[in-house]
């Protein structure tokens, strides 16, 4: 008996060492976004979905501020169409949003291709609810990656070699209060799409999976009484090809045929007033400049033609969108450690009750980096010079206080590279 309960004790202590070690070695990226949204009981208005286009080229907390919209952002970097079904699926199953929007990036037309890489699946759908619409998500997906279900079923398989990788965060649960987006505050010059390069032109579908996969949507939110929108971000030149946009017209007629609705930016740029210079944190995805003027645009579309309401006055809503806006606020100088060129961080760290003060050695070498002298323009900064010794040998220094009671937040030092760029490496 003693020796059957002691076998016991052993399994259950085993069990748990190994449930904990899985949990701990879990990339937190796919929880870290989509976390919130299926622990908390909140209805949305719209629900964004796709790949990292959407996912930091729409801010819900923009939305919420400036309109009054309340929506969620559950796209991830790099999501093939076939995983956003999964996750639009689960998405609908918890709540009922009034239109969910989908980014046209990743919608590939071949057969047996899944058009995403192995740690992008997970972080597509690890955080979905266990149940019949992840297995299927999983049974898809293994049949491209070495070590097949497992590799998606068990974090202990999927992620035993992240030992030496293992930070702070992967100890802690940490959520973003910014809706599942990952909005950047980098500013670099893209490359902008050819005057004229827009074409009506459709083309004829092959009907691959990724194809499939997004008729499957329009067809799940046909069943639920959602609005679809197919939505085309504002991009760099390489993805206006004329071969990608015959296909997304063809999907957007289909879309329209089956009761969607459908917005293509690419027509629209002047109008938005996309910036090619100034308003992209990379060379392919806009920066937070970029995102707010497509939500501006966005948001007078859900108004105008969904009747969308602005919530801003309405307690049921406000109450915990006041919290989440705050949370947010606070989080955001808890990630400005994160940021490591001074442009990124000083946009980062602005705010409604945000003092920022930066001091440089010389203020006349902004010029220097790429996107700072319009950062400083754009933000009201003006430096203050001061010695070099003043801010320990460093070429730069940016304090973060609150405007309210000069509160010290957080601070940071650069030094200028050989590129003129002002970094923390």
């Amino acid at each position: 008996m003693k020796k059957a309960l002691r076998c016991i004790i052993f399994m259950a202590v085993l069990l748990a060492v190994i449930l904990m070690a899985s949990n701990i070695l879990k990339k937190k990226e796919s929880y870290y976004y989509k976390d919130q949204f299926f622990e908390s009981d909140l209805d949305y208005d719209v629900l964004f979905f796709g790949s990292s286009h959407m996912h930091e080229g729409i801010d819900p907390i923009y939305l919420w501020e400036n309109y009054g919209i309340s929506s969620y952002n559950l796209a991830s970097a790099g999501e093939s169409i076939q995983m956003t079904y999964h996750v639009v699926r689960a998405a609908l199953e918890h709540t009922h949003p009034k239109a969910v929007i989908i980014d046209s990036f990743k919608i590939a037309d071949e057969e047996n291709e899944i058009n995403e890489g192995y740690a992008f699946v997970h972080e597509s759908i690890d955080s979905l609810p266990l149940g019949k619409n992840k297995l299927e998500a999983i049974d898809y997906a293994s049949r491209f990656f070495d070590g097949g279900k497992m590799a998606f079923l068990s974090n202990m398989y999927a992620y035993h070699s992240r030992f030496s990788e293992l930070e702070k965060k992967d100890f802690v649960k940490t959520i973003t209060y910014d809706k599942g987006a990952y909005i950047m505050t980098e500013v670099v010059k893209a490359e902008a799409p050819e005057d004229g390069c827009y074409i009506e032109d459709t083309t004829e579908l092959k009907g691959g999976d990724g194809v499939k996969a997004y008729k499957k949507i329009v067809e799940l939110c046909r069943e639920k009484g959602v609005i679809p929108i197919l939505v085309n971000i504002p991009a760099n030149k390489s993805n206006y090809s004329e071969k990608e946009q015959k296909k997304l017209n063809t999907l957007m007629e289909y879309t329209r045929e089956n009761g969607g609705c459908t917005i293509n930016f690419l027509p629209l740029l002047s109008e938005v007033g996309i910036d090619y210079d100034t308003d992209f944190g990379d060379s392919s995805h806009l920066n937070h400049l970029g995102a707010a003027k497509t939500a501006d645009y966005l948001a007078k579309y859900l108004y105008d033609e969904l009747g969308i309401e602005d919530h801003r006055g309405d307690e049921n809503y406000s109450l915990e969108w006041d919290r989440d806006v705050k949370a947010w606020n606070d989080q955001k100088i808890e990630l400005l450690k994160d940021k490591n060129d001074a442009v990124s961080y000083i946009f980062l760290a602005e705010g409604e009750d945000r003092q920022i003060k930066v001091f440089m050695a010389d203020p006349d070498q902004t010029s220097g980096m790429y996107g700072l002298d319009f950062c400083l323009e754009k933000t009201g900064i003006e430096p203050e010079k001061v010695e070099k010794d003043d801010i320990g040998g460093f070429d730069m220094k940016v304090e973060v206080r609150r405007k309210s009671d000069g509160t010290w937040l957080a601070a940071q030092y650069f030094y200028r590279n050989d590129s003129g760029n002002f970094t923390v490496k």
